[in-house]
């Protein structure tokens, strides 16, 4: 998906050892400008957990993360956000598999690696569709990934660092 000295560039923004962890850092970082970039999913999804807490606070991250959390942030049908999702991420993703449980939507978008020989990889983009709520209120930050394969910049809604930590 990504040829491999793009990778080997990203290694700066993602200090893992084995190049997989590098390209899927790279993939998540694109997903999450790409998600934002849409107005409509920048009012319904506010990002949190893990990636957000390293991507956003807490440079460089302590833990390799493998996935995109989500929290719906009006209490509203979650079909039109999930078709928007799927508009942004299958053109260069392909189809996910998609897993419907009661407060949560997840998509898994599956893909090799491009190590030889290439290794199966993984994103899974998870809504919690049923908390609509945030303690301290939403906050706006500006991401962005600068690569030679791909670039552009996004402003993310998430969430105070602190409720961030308790997620």
């Amino acid at each position: 998906m990504i040829p491999r000295d793009f990778i080997t560039e990203w290694r700066s923004e993602a200090p893992w050892t084995p190049d997989e962890q590098v390209e899927q850092d790279l993939v998540i970082s694109r997903a999450v400008v790409e998600i934002f970039k849409i107005d409509d999913l920048a009012r319904s999804l506010a990002w949190r957990g893990g990636t957000a807490l390293f991507k956003l606070h807490l440079r460089p991250a302590a833990r390799y993360s493998e996935d995109i959390d989500f929290v719906q942030i009006t209490p509203e049908p979650i079909g039109e956000t999930f078709d928007a999702l799927r508009a942004v991420l299958d053109p260069w993703l392909g189809e996910p598999r998609r897993v419907l449980k009661e407060g949560r939507v997840n998509l898994v978008y599956r893909f090799s690696s491009e190590q030889a020989p290439p290794r199966p990889m993984r994103l899974k983009i998870e809504i919690n569709s049923r908390e609509h709520f945030s303690e301290l209120g939403h906050t706006h930050h500006p991401f962005s990934v600068s690569s030679r394969w791909w670039s552009d910049t996004a402003d993310v809604t998430s969430f105070e660092l602190d409720e961030l930590l308790g997620t």
